[in-house]
């Protein structure tokens, strides 16, 4: 495997165990009764904290202190989020899909945004 192959399937493994949190964190609001978009902006913050945390301590140090970094993150990710947000929208209301089929598919597209954005920027 090539370097950037090798990069690229760290990060995703990385970021799998963030996704982790971030979908569970959803669900279990979801279950709880908190409104679909609440959630899914909520659990955003839980994933891309833990994302931050996580790449740090394996994937790459930073390049900026641990709040500027999730500040930084938070920021770049949400402008992405947005797009994100778009698209789970879309899935739902006018693909059908159920609202965790449509949080999975939208944030896989989120992912791969995101990995150029951190290797550009962080």
């Amino acid at each position: 495997m090539s370097s950037p192959a090798l990069a690229i399937s760290r990060y995703f493994w990385i970021v799998c165990v963030g996704y982790a949190m971030d979908l569970g964190s959803y669900v279990a609001m979801t279950n709880l009764g908190v409104h679909l978009y609440v959630a899914y902006l909520a659990s955003f913050a839980v994933g891309c904290t833990s994302n931050v945390l996580l790449l740090r301590r394996f994937f790459a140090a930073g390049r900026h202190p641990l709040a500027k970094d999730i500040a930084l993150s938070m920021a770049s990710n949400g402008v992405v989020i947005v797009l994100a947000m778009g698209l789970y929208g879309a899935l739902m209301h006018l693909a059908g899909l159920h609202h965790v089929v449509a949080k999975v598919l939208s944030n896989g597209v989120s992912f791969l945004v995101n990995y150029r954005v951190r290797r550009s920027w962080f």
